[in-house]
């Protein structure tokens, strides 16, 4: 074998060996992109009692079993609260990943009460790709003008 043949055979081994190593690497994806999806209600907390429990029969607010946050579409938004009422409008996640914020939400009744269209959420732990916990930043008058812990699962 000629010098210049091994050469070529030891440089394209040395080449193979180091691209192997660049390969793509796994990227832990955004809470901007983990959040985007369909969720329901898990477990509903108002002032750290349980309310609704998705794997109870009977809860005492049962309306908590149609609610939806739909964050599929970034930044559309689209929220089914637990008393039925459906309203839409944008979000946007904090730049350090831990507030959601629900802006210009209205239907044809108007805006949820007492929000003046705007909701935020403090997002309690960085989100997996099926479950989201969240708490209002501040009472919900909705909610008896309680602070709501939300643990939201995309099915």
């Amino acid at each position: 074998m000629k010098k210049s043949d091994l050469f070529l055979s030891v440089f394209a081994f040395c080449a193979a060996v180091i691209l192997s190593g660049c390969g793509s690497k796994s990227v832990d994806p955004s809470v901007s992109d983990l959040v985007k999806r369909v969720w329901t209600a898990s477990i509903v907390k108002w002032d750290g009692g349980v309310k609704y429990d998705k794997t109870k029969s009977t809860n005492e607010k049962q309306g908590y079993a149609q609610y939806k946050l739909d964050l599929s579409v970034p930044p559309a938004a689209s929220l089914t609260d637990f008393d039925g009422k459906k309203f839409t409008g944008t979000y946007a996640v904090s730049t350090d990943g831990s507030v959601l914020t629900l802006s210009a939400l209205t239907s044809t009744d108007g805006a949820p009460t007492g929000t003046g269209g705007t909701l935020k959420f403090n997002i309690l732990t960085k989100p997996t790709e099926t479950t989201l916990s969240l708490r209002t930043d501040g009472p919900y008058i909705k909610a008896s003008n309680t602070t709501v812990e939300l643990l939201l699962v995309n099915p």
